[in-house]
């Protein structure tokens, strides 16, 4: 007993643990899903994938939840006996041998509550033919109290009297078939306004099962509402059931449906599929393995058929179908039709396509190069042929263009007249037919009756003309006629430059095509509409001028100064005279260059060196060599004390006046001395011999021209 319970344990410990959510599969291989390509991505890569279990047997299992899977009928619907509460329905043969824990069957029991039986003579609790399915239980599986060889699904108390549907049909084709059981809305006993909706499913050839659960309520005042999910050996010593699930009330709401997977685990192997995949259409096979890249230019439906041996040593094929639709996307070409059209415009072609990416075009079955944009422009003759391409796919379609030769016609050059001309222009044309007809043109506007092969004209404009030939072709040609006006030259006023500075004569045309300047008689060779004159001199200058075809001239008198001469002259104490010639007089004078006088005489200068600055009345400005202006100089005091310094008292610069006389007195202005100014002579402090006291002295000197300098000085002792 020990040993059994501990086999009980871990039996349902492994099922619990090897839990998990799987993605999505309903059978046995699955191609994928249906896929679109389009003509940029023409190509996908199609995956086959397997259903879980194969190739083990089922000895044991594990549990999974996964998503619900649609599982239509392929046939019939065909109700179970079941119309009375509690009971088992007729045998029912399977369509194909179902494995259940490590046994084949091919006959089953559908209980009324929820549950299907493999074991068709079970007497407690009863599993017959018609037999009363039992409804009340509180034991969790495994339990040896409840159906034995039984998958629970989910198992609780429902009553088909009073409401839903007991049905079994076949799902697909073998030896990937389903047998499904169906409880459609059933209603819970004793809670008839409870139902449930749920499916028992049996894979051929995996012998897995899924118990997928829409909808079910749970009624708890009635056998407590216990329910039950699993599957339970012969012995009733082995169940596997997902979490969650064991006895007990519990509720899948219809916004969250369930489904329980069955998956075989015992003895698995590796199992070698051999995989080929076909164009279902042509049946050519397109490659081989679990994945295949494909590339379609139409909607194409491929086949997979994988075959392996099962643990039966049986072979099985397997075969799932998936289609690749092909968007074609691209519009079609429309080139129009054939045309005849004159060669001087180009005929263009429109190729645009809806979607298109590029395009080629051809001229007699040639690929023009370069040529990849939606429209062409045609000048030749020819067939053109354009396809508009997107990836893989491409529309084409071809026109005949026929060029017809338009008049070859020349009006001459563009050329220039001067004002007052009258111009002749002719249209010559090259390929006559003899039947052309003419219109003459003036800045795009046509001329009233000028329609012949000459015109005349006299104004400036862009002149042109249209030839027309009897198939309506029209040639023309044009040139430029400039009238140019008689040009109004004016080189300015006379100039008159100081020394040193350049003369600029610019003519007031500087668009003109020649200049010919000719100074003093004597021809430049400066082209350019400025000319520069220098040095000291008189200057007559003629300018020559063209401009398109009218010359005119102008003349112009340049005088280029000579240089002011100066002469700065010191004449006596303080004074300058400045003596000057040249330039353009009269004359300014400065000996700051900010302050200017008309007179050249400047009087009471500081003992200095001078620079005369010397403006003429034409502005400009001279500069003379530096001069030296002497002045007297006064003594402020004198200290006779005999120490060789400052002892005597004398007038300074009087050399140029050495026979002026100095008078000194005191302050009573009594005369303490009379002197001369010449350098030997000077006051010694004294008067009569005696010393005269530390006090201020007064001086009075008359130079020769009369002009008085008094002061005062003082002895200090």
């Amino acid at each position: 007993m020990k040993q059994l319970m501990k086999k009980i344990i871990l039996t349902i410990f492994i099922g619990f643990s090897l839990i998990q959510i799987q993605a999505q599969q309903c059978d046995l291989i699955d191609a994928g899903d249906d896929v679109t390509v389009d003509c940029i991505n023409n190509c996908t890569t199609l995956n086959a994938s397997y259903f879980v279990g194969l190739g083990a047997t089922t000895e044991t299992y594990s549990v999974n939840a996964a998503l619900p899977c649609p599982i239509p009928p392929s046939g019939a619907v065909t109700p179970t006996s079941i119309t009375t509460d509690d009971v088992w329905s007729n045998t029912i043969n399977l369509p194909f041998d179902f494995y259940f824990f490590g046994t084949g069957y091919n006959q089953i029991l559908v209980g009324a509550n929820g549950v299907i039986s493999f074991n068709l003579n079970n007497t407690s609790p009863t599993q017959q033919s018609g037999g009363y399915c039992a409804w009340q239980f509180t034991d969790p599986l495994p339990s040896t109290n409840l159906f034995k060889n039984t998958i629970f699904g989910a198992f609780h108390d429902v009553d088909v009297t009073y409401g839903g549907r007991i049905e079994y049909y076949i799902s697909g084709t073998a030896p990937q078939r389903k047998f499904v059981v169906s409880y459609t809305n059933v209603a819970q006993f004793s809670c008839n306004s409870m139902h449930t909706t749920q499916r028992i499913v049996l894979y051929e050839t995996a012998n897995v099962i899924d118990v997928q659960i829409d909808r079910k309520d749970t009624c708890t005042s009635w056998n407590n509402g216990n329910a039950v999910v699993g599957i339970q050996n012969d012995a009733r010593d082995v169940a596997v059931v997902p979490v969650g699930r064991n006895t007990g009330p519990w509720t899948v709401p219809n916004s969250a449906p369930e489904l329980w997977r069955f998956v075989p685990t015992a003895n698995q192997s590796t199992i070698s599929f051999d995989t080929n995949w076909y164009n279902d259409a042509t049946n050519a096979l397109v490659g081989s393995g679990d994945s295949v890249n494909v590339c379609v230019t139409e909607d194409t439906t491929f086949r997979v058929e994988a075959s392996y041996v099962d643990p039966n040593g049986q072979t099985v094929i397997l075969i799932d179908y998936v289609t690749v639709y092909f968007n074609d996307a691209l519009g079609s070409v429309d080139l129009g039709a054939d045309t005849n059209q004159c060669s001087n415009v180009p005929f263009i072609l429109d190729a645009t396509a809806v979607n298109a990416t590029s395009y080629e075009w051809q001229k007699d079955g040639v690929v023009i190069p370069g040529e990849t944009s939606a429209t062409y422009s045609a000048t030749q003759t020819g067939i053109y042929t354009a396809t508009a391409i997107l990836g893989v796919c491409s529309e084409s379609d071809e026109v005949y263009i026929h060029m017809e030769p338009i008049p070859l016609v020349d009006v001459g050059p563009d050329f220039h007249s001067c004002d007052g001309s009258t111009e002749t222009l002719i249209a010559n044309v090259s390929n006559l037919n003899g039947d052309e007809t003419y219109q003459w043109f003036k800045d795009g506007i046509a001329i009233a009756n000028a329609i012949n092969t000459s015109l005349n004209v006299s104004e400036t404009g862009a002149y042109s003309v249209e030839v027309t030939n009897n198939i309506d072709c029209v040639g023309t040609d044009e040139m430029q006629l400039t009238i140019d006006p008689y040009p109004d030259l004016d080189l300015g006023a006379d100039q008159t430059v100081c020394p040193d500075d350049t003369a600029s004569i610019v003519s007031n045309i500087d668009d003109a095509d020649t200049y010919t300047w000719i100074v003093n008689g004597v021809t430049n060779s400066a082209n350019t509409d400025t000319l520069t004159i220098n040095g000291t001199g008189s200057y007559d200058v003629i300018l020559n001028l063209d401009r398109g075809t009218c010359s005119v001239s102008d003349t112009i008198h340049i005088e280029i100064l000579s240089p002011v001469m100066s002469v700065p002259n010191p004449i006596f104490y303080g004074e300058l005279e400045v003596n000057a010639s040249g330039g353009l007089p009269p004359y300014q004078y400065s000996l700051d260059e900010s302050s200017y006088q008309s007179s050249n005489y400047f009087e009471d200068l500081p003992d200095d060196d001078y620079t005369v600055y010397i403006k003429d009345s034409n502005g400009c400005i001279y500069i003379s060599l530096p001069v030296h202006v002497t002045n007297l100089k006064f003594p402020h005091f004198v200290t006779p004390n005999g120490d060789g310094y400052n002892d005597t008292w004398r007038i300074e610069n009087t050399e140029n006046t050495p026979d002026a006389i100095v008078y000194i007195y005191n302050r009573f202005g009594k005369v303490l001395k009379r002197m001369h100014t010449k350098s030997s002579e000077f006051w010694d402090g004294t008067f009569n011999g005696y010393p005269m006291p530390a006090s201020d002295y007064w001086f009075s000197l008359t130079l020769p021209n009369g002009r008085l300098y008094k002061g005062h000085f003082s002895i200090k002792r």
